[in-house]
């Protein structure tokens, strides 16, 4: 029994040595996951900054091609043409609904964020 409460204080230190050694390795770890998340944080902000910077730059260019009234009259034509589709059934009405709801994002009387 002797030889076993030695061997159990020998592996008892040992298991302590290592702890101790990789206990600053352990920490960079640590420090290295939060500066990756802070760092996967930032590029989500900047993902998001840069879409919305996209989506201005859109707005503004399409409101130099049609300006107010002409952009209205543009929607009002997509309107129609969208519901002749849906009165005949096409799978493009689908399409087109989603360019429409697209534009309305685009008047000038609304936010395009």
């Amino acid at each position: 029994m002797h030889w076993d409460d030695e061997l159990d204080k020998l592996i008892r230190r040992e298991r302590e040595r290592k702890r101790w050694e990789e206990k600053p390795l352990h920490d960079r770890i640590t420090q290295l996951e939060a500066a990756l998340f802070d760092a996967q944080k930032e590029i989500r902000h900047l993902w998001k900054e840069k879409w919305e910077c996209y989506e201005r730059t859109q707005a503004v260019a399409l409101g130099q091609v049609f300006p107010g009234p002409e952009l209205a009259a543009l929607k009002k034509v997509l309107e129609e043409a969208w519901l002749e589709l849906v009165l005949v059934a096409s799978p493009k009405a689908q399409a087109l609904s989603q360019i429409i709801q697209l534009l309305e994002r685009y008047f000038p009387d609304q936010n395009p964020q």
